[in-house]
């Protein structure tokens, strides 16, 4: 029987925009998506998505098309688009042809479950089921709370907090709450979004971390508990709405992780936050896209 013809669409697009990339693409076309740098101009990467020919037409081109324009008027470098027939592959395997295991920071490494990898000393395996396109841990401010995770794991919060409790406020696939536990914490993991709340349930079991991580779809207003640490990767609005319910979760001498926001919002977020009486303890930035480190005195 002859191979099914479907759709491939390609996406050129900056590195720091594959998960938006990504994400949109996954929710466009209804199925996974490979992101790919071989190929890719540098600061670029491809990201691959493909329709049944029933399921592309001249909307679904528009729609594209339009989208591409709209990152073209944020003045995002490298950008194109690609349409072609190819022929049906198994494109499980495909796609996990193209996510390997990555060492993200000095210790941490995010592992898919079909991978076989033998920790270095001193590294701690993460493993992930890329079952959505954000939350892999390629994307710049995943990569950025956790370098922040490290660096206040390093410097240590106060003898009083240990074992440390974490908040970890829109957990998405769960990454963030997944090395803090991997690192000796507690973690409450929340997100509004039930398809990801069953991402990061999905992966705590993957990573036997039942009795260190509680997935919930709690609201950060319900909770009372205070917290060490709290992990936010959110947008820059919901970060500005969300200062006080932040920093009131916060225990005295605790630290606060705050990423999702662009380098040029900085100045109005550290002016919120260190209004609520926070003092700044750390920032890094990658891409464009900025963390910052808060403490509670």
């Amino acid at each position: 029987m002859a191979k099914e013809t479907w759709i491939e669409v390609r996406f050129l697009m900056p590195a720091g925009m594959q998960e938006e990339g990504g994400l949109f693409l996954t929710e466009f076309s209804g199925r996974g998506v490979i992101l790919e740098e071989e190929g890719a101009p540098a600061g670029g990467v491809i990201v691959r998505a493909f329709f049944r020919p029933e399921e592309f037409g001249a909307w679904q081109e528009e729609q594209l098309q339009e989208y591409l324009k709209r990152l073209a008027g944020h003045d995002l470098l490298p950008l194109g688009l690609e349409m072609r027939q190819v022929a049906e592959e198994d494109w499980a395997e495909a796609w996990k042809a193209h996510f390997k295991a990555q060492k993200v920071t000095d210790r941490l490494v995010i592992c898919p479950p079909w991978e076989d990898y033998a920790p270095a000393a001193g590294e701690i395996v993460v493993t992930i089921y890329p079952g959505m396109a954000f939350g892999t841990g390629r994307h710049a401010t995943t990569l950025l709370c956790l370098k922040a995770l490290e660096e206040v794991w390093e410097q240590d919060l106060p003898e009083t907090h240990k074992p440390w409790q974490v908040l970890d406020v829109g957990t998405g696939t769960g990454i963030l709450a997944l090395a803090a536990a991997r690192l000796g914490a507690g973690v409450l993991a929340i997100d509004v979004d039930p398809e990801a709340v069953a991402a990061a349930l999905e992966n705590v079991r993957l990573n036997a971390l039942e009795e260190r991580i509680l997935v919930e779809d709690t609201l950060l207003q319900a909770i009372r508990q205070q917290f060490a640490l709290i992990l936010a990767n959110l947008t820059t609005l919901d970060l500005l709405h969300l200062a006080d319910s932040l920093t009131g979760r916060l225990l005295s001498g605790g630290a606060l992780i705050i990423s999702g926001f662009l380098e040029k919002d900085r100045p109005q977020l550290e002016a919120r936050f260190l209004g609520l009486g926070l003092t700044e303890a750390g920032y890094f930035s990658q891409d464009d896209w900025g963390v910052l480190i808060l403490r509670r005195p």
